[in-house]
């Protein structure tokens, strides 16, 4: 184990001279359906997502981007909103290659660790949303120079979104935004 521990310190360490962090924000939004029962019952939202985000590059075009989002969506059922407030974990894996000089293109894929936060009239009650959610994510963005990315993506809900034994309500979420590279 403690072999374990000094090569993962190493790689770290090796690898902070090249790894970037990045401030970014943007629009998300998150819906919740059935997608096995064939019945047509959603739940829409609109909201943002804000955070941080560390790439680190392993080489040849190949990085890896762990990161912490805040993500706020805002559910109307029967004219009322309910805000949630949840904490995505991604970790995902990118490829870029450069286009022109200051102008490149990326993509990437990974998994997300979704925690719900709260919200109105407590979301994650007995019978409300479960409070942990899977998802599997892709993006693609363009890099403009070396400080600036427009990212869009989107994550699929793996997870059931509410304890129901007939229906598999799940969250999927479609986000565009900016980020500012360190």
């Amino acid at each position: 184990m403690k072999k374990f521990l000094i090569i993962v310190a190493m790689f770290f360490v090796c690898n902070i001279a090249s790894a970037q962090f990045k401030v970014t924000a943007g629009y998300l939004n998150s819906k919740i359906t059935d997608s096995e029962s064939g019945i047509s019952i959603s739940l829409k939202s609109n909201g943002f997502y804000a955070g941080v985000l560390y790439d680190t590059n392993v080489g040849k075009g190949f990085s890896f981007e762990p990161g912490l989002l805040f993500d706020y969506t805002n559910f109307k059922i029967d004219g009322d909103n309910f805000p949630v407030y949840w904490l995505r974990l991604p970790m995902q894996a990118n490829y870029t290659f450069a286009v022109a000089d200051e102008f490149s293109l990326f993509l990437g894929a990974g998994p997300s660790l979704v925690i719900g936060l709260g919200g109105k009239d407590k979301p994650f009650a007995d019978e409300g949303l479960n409070r942990i959610d899977l998802q599997l994510g892709a993006k693609a963005g363009i890099r403009v120079g070396s400080d600036f990315e427009v990212r869009l993506g989107y994550d699929w809900g793996l997870l059931k979104a509410f304890d129901d034994d007939e229906l598999k309500f799940t969250r999927n979420s479609f986000s565009v935004g900016l980020a500012y590279i360190f």
